[in-house]
């Protein structure tokens, strides 16, 4: 059985037009940590989550090499052990 909590306002069902007083729109989220299989919540936002808030120089994220050549081979000779 599903249990429910609210906060503030909410619309009378879920996934509709859900309008601010200045009549714009809520942005609606369903936020679950595992999927639509678990326990997940809906959410009405003021401004859209996916906003850009500020845009910053690009950098890169491409792996370096902590220390050359770390790598060292060997040989310990397995086929000539006993079973």
């Amino acid at each position: 059985m599903p249990h429910y909590h609210q906060l503030g306002q909410i619309p009378h069902k879920r996934h509709t037009q859900f309008r601010k007083p200045d009549g714009g729109l809520y942005s609606e989220q369903l936020f679950s940590t595992e999927g639509f299989s678990s326990n997940s919540t809906l959410l009405y936002h003021c401004h859209p989550p996916t906003a850009i808030v500020k845009v910053d120089e690009p950098y890169s994220v491409a792996p370096s090499v902590a220390e050359e050549k770390m790598l060292k081979h060997r040989s310990f000779g397995a086929l000539t052990l006993p079973p």
